[in-house]
């Protein structure tokens, strides 16, 4: 699989919406974490949120899990203030909790996307889904 075929990241409103896929090297996550910090520049002056949808992840490699927590850390120390997650294996879960400091009021772990959205809305995040053909791939 291509390293572009791996992800999705778009910027709507004050929400980062993340998709995931395959099985992550540790290049692909500094690849991930350089365009993350692109794609939030002009949203981090005030709180924001992240929708990461990851059923279609593997999970990272042994030496790429070291920068996928540098990646939690930098969106922490850059104002993201909530995160839903859409995940279908406790594996993944366990993965995402390993690497960030998970608080019920301001993390959501579910199964079901449209939970997660109406989630992110009640914590004051105006979002929906974004369209399939609207999702710019990043390359």
């Amino acid at each position: 699989m291509r390293q572009e075929d791996l992800y999705k990241l778009e910027v709507v409103g004050q929400v980062l919406f993340v998709r995931l896929t395959g099985v992550w090297s540790a290049s692909t996550v500094r690849k991930v974490f350089a365009e993350v910090q692109v794609k939030v520049a002009p949203i981090q002056d005030k709180p924001w949120a992240a929708y990461v949808d990851m059923r279609n992840w593997i999970m990272p490699t042994l030496e790429a899990q070291q920068g996928f927590a540098q990646i939690y850390e930098w969106c922490a120390a850059n104002n993201q203030t909530h995160e839903a997650t859409v995940c279908k294996f406790d594996m993944q879960k366990r993965i995402v909790g390993e690497v960030s400091s998970y608080d019920t009021q301001t993390q959501l772990y579910t199964q079901n996307p449209r939970a997660a959205i109406d989630w992110l809305n009640e914590k004051g995040f105006a979002c929906q889904l974004p369209s399939p053909r609207k999702s710019s791939q990043t390359s």
